[in-house]
């Protein structure tokens, strides 16, 4: 009997003692935020935006740099080059690390010569008419969301961890979405798919994310395509000439300079 409980004693010792070591949630999200770890990033990128039979084709130039001591906090410039209809809009975003900051975005529509602040609802309307939201171009900050760790699970022939990461309270009103469950593949740490809930609990959108490639020591994404099932609508977005570490000049990321 001695024996006997020893054995089962040293059973749970071992279970407790790898629940202490496994990753929390947002253990793990800290992770996926680290792998790139670059100071600033250069690519082009192609949105083709199916609705039924009708086809929308977006080509950028995407510029993104990150400050702070620990490079946390970024600052992207999207600008359009092609058709000749968007030509020159451009969006600009200041992403903070703290949770209690609200992110800058700007737009700026060249047939106005206007530069137009995106705050409050106007981060939850569609980007350019795809079916991206604008506040899914923001970089969210970690703890913007609670992360909670669901379990695993496969998807596309890769081992992933699921995380569900709802919105804190306070900032609940200002997204479209009520929780995203994203799988994360654990030999990387990058999304492979994320599912996008709306304020009712229901399924809004999938995000389906590939074409990993280890880009100056960083795995990058990309390729992704984000559906709406109940629009019957997708989008695919594919990003090329990807290069890290440029040296980009602040200039780039003024809301002062958008016009130019």
């Amino acid at each position: 009997m001695r024996k006997s409980a020893s054995i089962l004693m040293l059973a749970i010792l071992l279970l407790a003692g790898n629940a202490q070591a496994a990753d929390t949630g947002r253990e793990i999200m800290l992770k996926v935020d680290a792998v790139d770890n670059s100071r600033d990033a250069v690519m082009s990128s192609v949105m083709v935006i199916e609705r039924g039979d009708a086809k929308l084709i977006r080509r950028m130039e995407h510029m993104t740099k990150n400050y702070g001591d620990a490079l946390k906090d970024e600052r992207t410039l999207i600008r359009f080059v092609e058709p000749a209809d968007v030509r020159g809009t451009a969006y600009l975003t200041w992403s903070y690390d703290d949770p209690e900051r609200e992110d800058d975005m700007w737009m700026f529509l060249p047939a106005e010569s206007l530069v137009r602040r995106i705050s409050g609802g106007g981060k939850k309307g569609a980007f350019m008419r795809s079916d991206l939201a604008n506040e899914d171009i923001e970089d969210r900050a970690i703890d913007d969301d609670i992360h909670t760790l669901k379990g695993s699970a496969e998807q596309h022939g890769a081992d992933c961890y699921v995380i569900e990461s709802v919105p804190r309270p306070e900032l609940k009103r200002d997204t479209n979405y009520s929780k995203r469950v994203q799988y994360i593949r654990k030999d990387i740490y990058l999304p492979c798919r994320v599912e996008y809930y709306d304020k009712r609990g229901k399924l809004l959108k999938i995000g389906t994310h590939g074409g990993f490639k280890r880009i100056d020591g960083i795995w990058t994404i990309t390729k992704s395509i984000i559906e709406t099932p109940r629009r019957k609508t997708r989008t695919l977005y594919q990003r090329s000439e990807i290069t890290y570490n440029q040296g980009l000049d602040d200039g780039l990321f003024l809301q002062s300079n958008l016009k130019r």
